[in-house]
């Protein structure tokens, strides 16, 4: 059995944004270059990074900056948090729907203050609407959109996620129309999946012409297979995902109990109060690209990942990269990642005995998993490497800045 260490602090969770910190990023914007330039002094294009830090879209974001080319870009990140631990915010007795919302919009302050970038990619829609129409639209800036579900797609899994809106009501009605005016003022569309890019223009009315399909991606230098790492004698599988019961893990206890315990081990990282069991091995304090998680998925065969409900996976993407199969439901933009039969295999939602046999093609053709893995890795670095995506939004953004600068010239 692989030994990962399970101590605190080896993780890059992430921090609250500080009053220190917003304040730099104030000064860092404004004093980027003169307000009315188009292009910074040095020539870098000055990107505003809006980032969602929740889940898997911070990962997303943590991965696309680094990625991105400096010698072309000046990034600034502006992280926002619907939630700090101990804030002043957090302590008043306030829904915590709208105060997520209050608190969002208050690290979005120093960007809205500041009039000096060049363009914005972001994770969020609606909460920045008041910066689109009083800086976006007025100064024609360049906006660009990375999005892995809608509100429609939502509310088609109602059961699985909280809080979502019905979009038949008064209050659905309002948030699919203020949807439709954000797409309709973005310059770029850019959904993880085609699924995604399906729903943005039959439920909302997004222009497909704007519509620029960009999966997400990972460090597949970093997010790699350990050459040095000998075969297992006995099969090791693993599954992620911090919702346990969203994510299946229910039911792959379930059949790991009734058909696999005797022949492979299961590893459990998740935040669910998951007991230890004979073979299950269960680690609840992984944060968003730890080492550690890259050292057990280094040390395993197989991502096991039965997910009720899902937009995509970037858990699988990270399995991928780091040459393993993936057995995945083909639920949301997740049959756009695993190629059945060849990097792994999908099965349907809430099926056991699907999931089981799905599990034994792996585990019994060591072979055949081996080779899925092998295909894994080349697809990972093919498709969902962040120099992949970071080279798709440098060239969308640079024509549609280019363009921006041309219209300036013209007109003056």
């Amino acid at each position: 059995m692989p030994t990962v260490p399970r101590t605190h602090g080896q993780g890059r969770a992430s921090a609250p944004l500080s009053a220190r910190s917003e304040s730099s990023l104030t000064a860092g914007i404004a004093n980027a270059g003169a307000a009315e330039g188009v292009i910074a002094r040095d020539g870098r294009i000055r990107l505003a990074m809006v980032a969602w830090m929740v889940a898997g879209v911070q990962t997303q974001y943590r991965h696309l900056r680094k990625a991105f080319p400096s010698d072309r870009f000046e990034v600034v990140g502006v992280e926002t948090r619907p939630y700090v631990d101990g804030g002043w915010l957090e302590r008043l007795p306030i829904p915590h729907k709208p105060r997520g919302h209050v608190r969002s919009l208050s690290c979005l302050l120093p960007m809205i203050w500041s009039r000096s970038v060049d363009a914005v990619w972001s994770q969020l829609s609606v909460l920045l609407l008041p910066y689109t129409l009083t800086r976006v639209i007025p100064q024609n800036i360049p906006l660009f959109f990375a999005v892995d579900s809608t509100p429609a797609l939502y509310a088609g899994l109602q059961e699985h996620y909280v809080d979502q809106t019905d979009p038949a009501t008064l209050k659905g009605r309002a948030s699919g129309a203020l949807h439709r005016l954000f797409y309709q003022k973005c310059t770029g569309l850019l959904p993880w999946s085609k699924w995604v890019a399906d729903s943005m223009i039959n439920d909302f009315g997004a222009p497909p012409e704007r519509m620029h399909v960009v999966h997400p991606g990972v460090d597949t230098a970093r997010w790699h297979p350990d050459e040095r790492r000998t075969r297992n004698e006995r099969p090791q599988l693993i599954f992620v995902g911090a919702d346990f019961a969203r994510k299946g893990g229910p039911l792959l206890l379930d059949v790991y109990r009734t058909h696999l315990r005797d022949r492979c081990d299961l590893h459990l990282v998740t935040r669910a109060d998951v007991a230890e069991e004979p073979g299950v091995h269960v680690y609840r304090d992984f944060g968003p690209d730890d080492d550690r998680l890259l050292r057990l998925y280094q040390s395993c065969d197989a991502l096991v990942l039965p997910t009720l409900a899902d937009m995509f996976s970037m858990a699988s993407i990270e399995a991928m990269a780091c040459g393993m199969p993936v057995v995945v439901s083909a639920v949301g933009g997740i049959p756009e990642i695993v190629k059945d039969g060849r990097t792994g295999r999908l099965v349907p939602p809430g099926d056991g005995p699907a999931l089981a046999t799905a599990i034994d093609s792996v585990i019994l053709d060591v072979e055949r998993g081996a080779s899925w893995g092998r295909a894994a890795r080349e697809d990972a670095v093919r498709r969902f490497s962040t120099e992949v995506e970071a080279r798709q939004v440098a060239a969308l953004i640079e024509e549609a800045v280019a363009g921006r600068s041309s219209r300036r010239t013209r007109a003056g």
